[in-house]
């Protein structure tokens, strides 16, 4: 995978993690209030959708370069756009919910920076099972949003690696052509 199709992967992960999270993180933030949870929220979504994106193109690649690329048709790209939606959500669902796990145990633990809380703490059963819930929600969000907007987000995959191989086989037919 060339650099530029990594790059326009993680933009993409990284809009598409900031659309699924933008509406939920709103709604449950205070109106008009901008908290360090909630940039930690959009923040951590981010991040999850540019790791499941990546790894979602990464095996667009490896299918491109072993020739298994399905035959065309709309049964074929509605079929591949599941299959990159699912990974990409699997993926990216499983990143978020490590990093809100981390975050709503830290935050219903009641740390700050000035009052730190022992580790102990955090693995109360109403902090662990608290924090446990919301990231299993936010797993399950981004599993089903990516199964739902599979079928538009796949396709948008591929073509961002696609442009990558496409000049590889440019290349490599102007090198036979130059002998």
């Amino acid at each position: 995978m060339t650099p530029h199709a990594r790059n326009r992967l993680l933009l993409l992960g990284a809009l598409w993690g900031l659309a699924l999270a933008a509406v939920p993180a709103l709604v449950m933030a205070d109106p008009y209030r901008v908290t360090g949870f909630l940039a930690a929220t959009l923040a951590s979504a981010a991040v999850s959708g540019a790791v499941g994106t990546l790894v979602a193109g990464r095996r667009a690649v490896r299918r491109a370069s072993a020739g298994k690329t399905a035959a065309k048709g709309a049964l074929s790209w509605l079929l591949s756009g599941v299959k990159n939606g699912v990974l990409q959500g699997l993926i990216g669902g499983a990143v978020v919910a490590l990093l809100f796990w981390a975050l709503m145990a830290v935050t219903i633990s009641g740390f700050t920076l000035k009052d730190t809380v022992e580790v102990s703490v955090l693995m109360s059963p109403r902090v662990f099972l608290g924090s446990f819930f919301v990231a299993l929600s936010a797993f399950v969000y981004a599993l089903v949003g990516g199964l739902i907007l599979g079928p538009f987000f796949g396709p948008l995959v591929e073509r961002a690696v696609g442009g990558s191989n496409a000049g590889d086989d440019v290349r490599g037919k102007e090198g036979t052509v130059v002998r």
